[in-house]
């Protein structure tokens, strides 16, 4: 994906961010209204479902917390141990936003 799309993406979900936390949970309210929940995905070559994301475990020292249900539990771990099965092109558009904003802030 080009980096003109994922810095339009950034500024579309921080556009109201006044600092780094704001515009953290910008990210974090764009992922939860633009992805289709619950998404297939693998963690560690298995295979799990993200079924939502986890506000009270994600901050912006170690990024968005995903509750996934593997094996028939529910667990949480970092969205960026999570690699989306098959994501639509919305999906893919919004991870990597995060992605790439992440890594440069």
């Amino acid at each position: 994906m080009d980096q003109a799309r994922l810095v339009e993406l950034v500024e579309e979900a921080t556009s109201f961010s006044y600092d780094e936390e704001e515009a953290f949970w910008g990210l974090f309210s764009a992922l939860m209204s633009n992805l289709p929940l619950p998404l297939q995905a693998q963690v560690q070559g298995e295979p799990v479902s993200i079924i939502r994301f986890d506000g009270s475990q994600s901050g912006l020292p170690h990024g968005i917390a995903a509750r996934i249900e593997k094996g028939g539990q529910e667990i949480t771990v970092p969205l960026a141990e999570c690699e989306i099965t098959n994501p639509d092109q919305v999906t893919e558009e919004w991870i990597a936003a995060y992605e790439y904003w992440m890594k440069n802030h």
